[in-house]
């Protein structure tokens, strides 16, 4: 019974298969590292989940392009159709013609409907109906979508660009550090440091959730340096920096806590490769100042700052 215990307490979902290559769970970003392939062509793709997580940018330009796309088709349409099926249009060359027809479009689209041109049989009425339909329903969407940007709660959590070994009590630890990017606050912050490392012995990929200084904080207003004490019960007591890179290890972040501004519960994910963490090193202790008005002012960059220590750590 214990042993089923334990493995389900060391059990994070990516199971113990050990690969030949190195793998990586987790990315920098925190999304998930694992490509599912389905029967159906495109079976795995949510186009709702693509437009809430990419870009801004890229949501900005894939809007303003389909609005321009759609009103380049409609105005195609009702170009071929005739301009002189429109009343209160200048006639003149085919470009011009084409210009007019295309701000017809975007006025019907958007349902503006300024009046200066206007279609004057009941096909071009049809085709004006239906785009103005299309209109509602596509804004409508996208109106939708935009909400959903906006309203989805997040961790915006930066963290250390690289992960130490550092000095720690009479032995090491490893360490590294986060901060809260944005203005809102973070509070009942919990964190799980978990190793996944390949087992020689067994062939398999072992999953060790590691002990830390602190598991808990109630604020996370400036910064939070996580410690896991590198002591007698620690998973990585007798591996090195060689060690680590040959048996493929990655420490994997789990970070849980409530976005007092959603009163929502937000999580963050990340990892470290054996690349990303700098033995025999410390961090630099953030400065944070004054600035008046009982105001306290820290730079998010510093908190990737470290610098290397002399003697060698034990």
């Amino acid at each position: 019974m214990a042993k089923i215990k334990n493995k389900q307490e060391t059990e994070l979902g990516f199971g113990n298969k050990n690969y030949s290559e190195s793998v990586r769970f987790l990315n920098r970003d925190g999304s998930v590292n694992v490509k599912r392939n389905s029967i159906g062509k495109h079976a795995n793709f949510d186009i709702f989940h693509w437009l809430i997580t990419i870009s801004w940018t890229k949501f900005i330009i894939l809007i303003v392009n389909g609005y321009i796309v759609v009103n380049t088709i409609f105005a195609f349409i009702y170009y071929f159709i005739g301009a002189d099926k429109f009343g209160g249009i200048a006639i003149g060359y085919g470009l011009e013609n084409f210009m007019q027809l295309f701000f017809f479009s975007a006025q019907t689209l958007t349902t503006v409907g300024y009046g200066h041109i206007y279609p004057n049989s009941s096909f071009v009425s049809t085709i004006a109906a239906v785009e103005s339909m299309f209109g509602l329903l596509g804004f409508a969407l996208a109106t939708g979508i935009l909400y959903g940007r906006f309203s989805r709660p997040k961790a915006d959590i930066e963290y250390s660009s690289q992960a130490l070994i550092a000095p720690y009590s009479d032995h090491k630890a490893f360490m590294f550090r986060i901060a809260n990017q944005k203005q809102n606050e973070l509070i009942e912050i919990e964190c799980q440091l978990a190793l996944a490392i390949n087992n020689p012995k067994t062939k398999k990929r072992d999953f060790h959730f590691l002990d830390l200084e602190r598991q808990k904080i109630n604020f996370l207003s400036t910064s939070w340096t996580i410690v896991h004490p590198i002591n007698e019960v620690s998973p990585i007591l007798s591996l090195t920096e060689t060690d680590l890179a040959t048996s493929d290890a990655e420490f994997i972040i789990l970070i849980k806590a409530i976005n007092d501004t959603y009163s929502q519960t937000v999580y963050s994910r990340m990892s470290y490769k054996p690349s990303e963490i700098i033995w025999n090193a410390k961090f630099v202790p953030l400065k944070t100042n004054p600035v008046g008005n009982g105001t306290i002012s820290m730079n998010l960059k510093d908190i990737h700052l470290f610098e290397k220590i002399q003697e060698s750590i034990s």
